[in-house]
């Protein structure tokens, strides 16, 4: 669905005035996770990957395979799982790794008001649920689409669920929680922060980026909030 072309963008530069009762036809907000809601870190998989030294070659190897089309997005997930298997990372050891993250200000609050407020709250990302559970346990969001792992009773990695809704999938998934919520997606925002998040930035009816990682997110965005500016939400979705 193309976007009409009359939406104001908001720079990052942009003062404190003029976002009240923006979106008023807003009824779902969906979100990313890693960057957007979770601060310290761009994508979970590369701060996991990077805290316990799994081969960066290969690492490097399945990207690309993906990106060329020659392994689907399932056999990248595996593929990750298997490195983090060979370095030891157990579920606690990756909650000791999350020791250095933490929710951006305020997140937990804003989220619990947006919900009150009737607004129906998803995410859509290539995060991981360990992730989520662990900073929002008791999270307000009707709708979660995530990477899910699995543990042994042990901690041990098991293998996992991937996500069809990731990077061009994302779109995807704003399309099918429009479906699932009978609305239409000129009824439905996302808020995002990295390239992963350009296409269904693009079909959003309101596109947010906050916490900008790169230039073209800011380019697809209708509204630009500056770094620890979440809390902005509450005036734009009234």
């Amino acid at each position: 669905m193309p976007k009409p072309p009359s939406r104001t963008v908001y720079p990052v530069s942009q003062s404190d005035t003029g976002l009240m009762g923006y979106s008023p036809s807003i009824r779902l907000i969906a979100f990313d996770l890693d960057g957007t809601l979770v601060d310290r870190t761009t994508y979970i998989w590369q701060t996991l990957h990077d805290h316990f030294g799994s081969d960066p070659t290969r690492r490097e190897q399945a990207k690309a395979d993906f990106f060329a089309g020659r392994i689907p997005y399932a056999d990248w997930f595996a593929h990750d799982l298997v490195l983090l298997r060979e370095r030891k990372a157990t579920r606690q050891a990756m909650l000791d790794c999350f020791a250095d993250l933490h929710p951006v200000e305020g997140a937990k609050e804003i989220l619990d008001t947006l919900a009150q407020r009737g607004y129906r709250l998803a995410v859509i990302s290539g995060s991981l649920d360990v992730l989520l559970d662990h900073f929002f346990p008791s999270h307000p969001f009707h709708h979660v689409f995530i990477n899910r792992l699995h543990f042994d009773e042990s901690g041990h990695i098991q293998g996992g669920d991937a996500t069809p809704y990731d990077l061009e999938g994302k779109a995807r998934g704003l399309e099918e929680l429009a479906r699932r919520e009978g609305l239409d997606l000129s009824q439905c925002a996302f808020v995002g922060d990295n390239v992963n998040d350009l296409d269904v930035m693009r079909v959003a009816g309101l596109a947010i980026g906050i916490n900008i990682k790169h230039p073209d997110v800011a380019a697809a965005a209708d509204l630009v909030l500056e770094q620890g500016a979440l809390s902005r939400l509450l005036e734009i979705f009234p």
